[in-house]
């Protein structure tokens, strides 16, 4: 490599840092469009409504369960078992925590199209005030749903804003589980996000309401112990490995 050659190659690196740059600027500025989220969050939600109606579902109720004021009650469900829930329990009203991020701003259009109540959260940025938000929404008489471990992880350890919801609203926590016989964990996905194959069989599973986390000793531990069981039993149910 000649004097030529190590002065072309500088110069060629001088000039791909700026148009690297211009790049970025340009992506970022297409993607946190409004058109662009829009186009976003119409498209997924059209893949679940189409996707949700080949799969064959099986709902389970725990007895308790079936004598409560269904708009008074604190859902939770493993982040990445909420796929069936969002495809089955469309235009339901209920009042979801959607993370502050990007990600978080598309799932929230995604899930006001499929008729939820999307409110901007999470357990980092603006966990405070989305509770706060939450709360006020759900003293009209509406139901909530957490995915306990969202929205980054780790999985299968809840957060502890659900607990502090039922205690300030007085509400049990009903613990669901949701499987599929045949799914593909999408790779690289911190919560082994499970997507049922098309046609497959699938189970949800509405478990015992919590009414013991309305008090001060019970633990996120608890819930999460709640919640492992409940898997295993929706997972047995559905033949799943």
């Amino acid at each position: 490599m000649g004097v030529g050659d190590v002065t072309r190659e500088t110069q060629d690196s001088g000039v791909e840092g700026p148009r690297r740059s211009r790049f970025r600027r340009v992506r970022r500025r297409i993607t946190r469009s409004e058109w662009f989220m829009d186009a976003v969050a119409s498209v997924v939600a059209a893949f679940i409504i189409v996707y949700a109606r080949t799969l064959r579902v099986r709902y389970s109720y725990h007895p308790e369960f079936e004598k409560l004021d269904p708009e008074r009650v604190l859902y939770g469900f493993w982040h990445g078992r909420q796929f069936l829930l969002v495809a089955g329990f469309q235009r339901s009203g209920i009042v979801v925590l959607s993370s502050v991020s990007w990600a978080g701003e598309i799932q929230a259009r995604v899930l006001r199209r499929l008729g939820y109540i999307a409110v901007r959260g999470s357990s980092g940025r603006g966990a405070v005030r989305g509770l706060y938000n939450m709360k006020k929404i759900l003293e009209e008489g509406r139901p909530a749903a957490f995915a306990l471990d969202g929205p980054s992880g780790p999985i299968y350890q809840s957060k502890p804003g659900v607990l502090f919801l039922a205690r300030k609203l007085k509400r049990p926590i009903v613990p669901v589980a949701a499987t599929a016989r045949t799914a593909w964990v999408v790779p690289r996905t911190w919560c082994r996000y499970l997507l049922p194959l098309p046609f497959a069989r699938c189970v949800v599973v509405f478990g015992r309401p919590i009414r013991e986390a309305l008090e001060e000793s019970y633990t996120t531990g608890d819930l999460d112990r709640v919640m492992v069981e409940l898997t295993k039993e929706a997972d047995q149910t559905a033949g799943r490995a």
